[in-house]
């Protein structure tokens, strides 16, 4: 036998926790769709683009000619890991939406990386990152639009 005050409190959150799911299931239906339509490129193409939504992202580019990446994160996470490239002729252009979520990009030691950034979040870099104030000098140029997110750039893992 049941507590009677334990089954009404179940009984008026049963509902709230259905919608939620409910919510949370149209959220990764709509950005699988999404995905399908939008996503461009893989690994070792020239441009790469990605939709995520509701899970996790990791994309290990190989391609030396790589101009240009985008990301676009709806409650998500990506990792990018640009380690494996030589230092670009002209840069890589990285753009990122980022909704409730995080993106963390990791570049060689001796790449200058230069970052303009709007939104509610934050952007950071660890000691090991050379920020420049030239975006044209730049070997990654990350252009950020962040609601409620992060972004961080790390050089290589020790």
């Amino acid at each position: 036998m049941a507590n009677p005050r334990t089954v009404r409190i179940v009984r008026r959150a049963l509902p709230w926790l259905l919608g939620w799911f409910a919510v949370q299931a149209l959220l990764a239906l709509a950005g699988r769709l999404t995905a399908r339509r939008k996503n461009e490129g893989d690994e070792s193409s020239p441009s790469i683009r990605r939709v995520m939504t509701l899970g996790g992202l990791e994309l290990r580019p190989t391609n030396p000619q790589l101009t240009r990446l985008r990301v676009d994160l709806g409650m998500a996470g990506a990792e990018i890991d640009l380690t494996g490239l030589p230092r670009p002729s002209t840069g890589i252009d990285l753009t990122a939406r980022v909704v409730m979520g995080g993106l963390a990009v990791r570049v060689p030691a001796d790449w200058r990386v230069w970052w303009r950034f709007r939104g509610v979040g934050g952007i950071g870099a660890d000691g090991t990152v050379q920020r420049t104030r030239d975006e044209h000098a730049a070997d990654l140029r990350v252009h950020a639009a962040v609601v409620f997110g992060g972004i961080g750039i790390d050089g290589p893992r020790a």
